[in-house]
């Protein structure tokens, strides 16, 4: 390097007057009002956008309400709630059953198709 220069600033050498204190603090308080401005806009979109989803959600859930009362059915049908005492309520296994002809359900039906459907002999 043949030629170095300081870089602009508070170093030794670079004294400032009173002209550039006064625009520096000029511009440092429009920069933090423009960063105001900004954060209040990308803050209002992100208002806008759950608003708008909210707006959204209680649309479909009117129109699922206003279906199911017109239709009759209800929003949350009514289920069976099975638990794992249900399925152990001394309910026989196949290697406990003696008949292997009768299960705990009963007998096995044969189940065939017809010309009108599916039909299961019952003797």
């Amino acid at each position: 390097m043949t030629k170095t220069f300081p870089f602009p600033g508070n170093g030794p050498g670079n004294e400032q007057n009173l002209f550039q204190s006064l625009f520096r603090a000029l511009f440092l308080i429009a920069a933090t009002i423009g960063g105001f401005f900004i954060f209040a806009a990308s803050a209002a979109f992100a208002l806008f956008v759950v608003i708008g989803i909210l707006i959204l959600g209680f649309i479909a859930f009117g129109v699922l309400w206003l279906r199911a009362k017109i239709l009759g059915k209800s929003l949350r049908p009514e289920s069976t709630m099975w638990t794992f005492q249900s399925f152990d309520s001394g309910q026989a296994t196949p290697s406990d059953a003696k008949d292997t002809d009768t299960k705990v359900d009963g007998p096995v039906l044969d189940a065939h198709k017809t010309p009108d459907g599916w039909s299961v002999d019952t003797d």
